[in-house]
């Protein structure tokens, strides 16, 4: 059990990297091919990678949210805080994509999000 306590951050690491991680790269792969004017939507890369953040900042509050609870906050490792707080930023930007994408504010709050300008 001693080694798998001393992996164990490395596997939070390598986790948020993943988690986080891919939907960047889906994203910023959206953001190119629509700086290229590619007719074949690429705005839904991004929308998608965006959307998948919004889950994977839910899922990664919740987690750390709950041991933070538990724990405290100043007994938290510092690795978890940050890893809370960027799975905190994650979600919010997430939050405010899916509300749009279900319609419960309008589309134009988070325009800028996905196509970097606002109108």
């Amino acid at each position: 059990m001693q080694t798998f306590s001393k992996i164990r951050p490395w596997i939070a690491g390598i986790v948020a990297c993943l988690t986080i991680g891919g939907p960047l790269a889906v994203m910023i792969d959206g953001y190119v091919l629509m700086a290229q004017n590619d007719p074949l939507h690429p705005d839904v890369l991004v929308l998608i990678g965006l959307l998948v953040w919004g889950l994977v900042g839910l899922i990664g509050v919740l987690t750390y949210g709950i041991h933070t609870y538990h724990v405290g906050w100043r007994q938290l490792p510092t690795r978890q805080r940050i890893l809370l707080a960027l799975y905190g930023i994650v979600f919010l930007i997430g939050l405010c994509v899916w509300l749009a994408f279900l319609g419960l504010v309008p589309y134009q709050w988070v325009d800028w999000i996905i196509y970097g300008r606002a109108d």
